[in-house]
Formats: structure tokens, C-alpha cells, sequence
């Protein structure tokens, strides 16, 4: 535990020194900020997550607009963290902030919206809202058939 609390103050301490480093550099994109929380995401730690995303959200705001999908990947993401940390309601309205943007960016055949349907899905049926959750899932799999095929690992 000890190791754990550690480590993630140096991930807090890198991501700041980060942040600060991609505003004066990249325009502030987020980008440094948006690959440590998902690092964060494989290793547990979504509460640390969740506050880099809510800054990195910030940043793709300012610079790319609400209807981007850079934007959306955010909300996916934090979706995903809320998903983990029980909290589903914050997590489906965070699956469908990232669905209406795929919607008016990337259409209803591409497998982002696929996978943002997926996880809502999936979000529904830890809620226990299972009618919802296979509907959800129904439509993943018509867009991951249609745009990747019945082979691809995805489908």
C-alpha cells in the first residue's frame, strides 16, 4: 500500500509537471495528461484518472470544442472510470456526452460508436437495467459487424 500511495503521488507530480509543460508547448492539448489517465485506468487508480480527465476535458475543450472527438474520447474515458468506481449513473451520462458527439462527428456506422454503445451496455447491465443493456449491446455489434466484420477480434 505503502508503494502503491508512492507512486501515485510521483504519477500526480509527473502529471502536473507534464500539464504545465504541454500548455507552454503544445497549445494545450492534453495529450500528456489524457495518456496518463489511461495509464492510470489499466492500473486501478481511477480516482487519479478521473481528476487528470477532468482537466484534460478542460484543455480539449478550449482548444478543440465540445463537438470534437478528441472531447469524446475524454468523456469515454471517464465514463469507463465512473463504470469502475460503481458509479453508473455518472457513467452513462458521461457514455452519452461521448455518443452524441461520435453520432455528429463520426456517424452511426464507425466502431467508436460501437464501442461507446459497448460500454454503455455494459454500464446498464452492472446497474441491473439488463432490457437496456442488451439494446445497447445489440446495436455494438450491428456497427462492429457492418464496419469490422464478423473476424475481427472486436465483433
Amino acid at each position: 500500500v505503502e508503494i502503491k500511495n508512492h507512486l501515485r503521488g510521483w504519477y500526480l507530480d509527473m502529471a502536473r509537471e507534464l500539464a504545465e509543460e504541454e500548455a507552454a508547448n503544445e497549445g494545450g492539448k492534453g495529450v500528456a495528461l489524457y495518456n496518463l489517465a489511461v495509464s492510470l485506468r489499466k492500473h486501478g487508480d481511477h480516482t487519479t484518472a478521473l481528476r487528470l480527465l477532468e482537466r484534460c476535458l478542460e484543455l480539449r475543450r478550449a482548444t478543440f470544442g465540445e463537438e470534437h472527438e478528441k472531447t469524446a474520447s475524454v468523456y469515454f474515458q471517464m465514463g469507463g472510470s465512473f463504470r469502475k468506481l460503481g458509479e453508473y449513473d455518472k457513467a452513462l451520462e458521461m457514455f452519452e456526452k461521448a455518443l452524441q458527439i461520435d453520432l455528429a462527428t463520426r456517424g452511426r456506422q464507425h466502431p467508436s460508436t460501437a464501442a461507446t454503445y459497448n460500454d454503455m451496455g455494459l454500464t446498464c447491465e452492472r446497474k441491473g437495467d439488463y432490457d437496456k443493456a442488451l439494446q445497447m449491446q445489440e446495436k455494438a455489434l450491428q456497427i462492429f459487424l457492418t464496419t469490422l466484420g464478423e473476424q475481427h477480434p472486436d465483433t
